[in-house]
């Protein structure tokens, strides 16, 4: 039976404040211009969480690479102001500043071919993902892919790597969960900036997790390829994917990278 003293907490930081600010945040800024109460609900549902999780580690003047979140936050919801002029440079030039920001206290362990290598990675691939999703931004499939790599991601990290980005994680997916729930049933849409927001953060958190944890590649690419499941069927059928579908799409990738997450963790001695 798992130990109250560790779940009770989990349940809390990373599925109560989050989804609990995020749908507090949705009725307050109902009022306001839709294309930006969705991300901003999204970024405080998440920073909630990371204060719930983080907070007695976080310092300033950051003196470790998850001390530089709350820039992340800030780079997530200029996601709002790119969106409002549609430029797919200006995805990439903003998924090109995250990663730089998530990358760079590696640079004197890690050097400055491979963290330029790392940075133009991260960047093409947050803009990929970003543009492909967008495109899907009003319907089911956008929040739900993303809310389950998030939370896979989460559940892979606890298991594999770090239990603190694991948190993290969760606490994002649980965030995006609750802004796609309310959002798509106010009929308002997820909306491209919510999906921007979103692959932001997600993608920070996965760099920090790759970067600083070890997490490995394959289990990174099974998560990558749960985001891209719903567009590749979308341009393969030529047509919006159904839901049902997608959504086995999703998390088929998720599941294998678990198990993989659970492999590496009997392997190494764990339980």
């Amino acid at each position: 039976m798992p130990d109250p003293s560790f779940v009770l907490p989990l349940l809390l930081q990373s599925v109560l404040i989050p989804s609990a600010v995020c749908a507090a945040l949705l009725l307050l800024l109902a009022r306001v211009r839709r294309d930006w109460s969705a991300p901003a609900a999204i970024a405080g549902g998440f920073l909630a969480s990371m204060a719930a999780t983080y907070h007695a580690q976080w310092s300033f003047p950051p003196h470790q690479a998850l001390d530089w979140m709350p820039l992340v936050l800030a780079l997530a919801l200029c996601a709002i102001a790119v969106e409002r002029r549609g430029a797919w440079w200006l995805r990439l030039l903003l998924s090109a500043l995250t990663a730089a920001v998530v990358a760079w206290p590696a640079l004197g362990s890690a050097g400055a071919a491979k963290t330029i290598a790392t940075v133009a990675v991260m960047a093409l691939l947050m803009t990929g993902i970003w543009t492909a999703l967008a495109s899907a931004s009003q319907r089911p499939s956008a929040p739900l892919a993303l809310t389950v790599a998030a939370g896979g991601a989460g559940l892979a990290l606890m298991i594999d790597a770090s239990q603190l980005i694991g948190q993290l994680c969760g606490g994002l997916g649980v965030a995006i969960a609750a802004c796609g729930l309310l959002r798509l049933r106010g009929s308002a849409g997820f909306g491209a900036a919510a999906v921007g927001a979103s692959v932001l953060l997600l993608g920070a958190m996965l760099g920090y997790a790759y970067i600083y944890a070890g997490f490995s590649v394959p289990m990174m690419a099974l998560l990558l390829a749960a985001l891209l499941a719903e567009p590749l069927l979308t341009v393969l059928r030529r047509r919006p994917a159904h839901m049902l579908p997608a959504a086995v799409l999703t998390m088929i990738p998720v599941l294998a990278a678990i198990g993989l997450a659970v492999k590496a963790m009997q392997d190494s001695g764990g339980y």
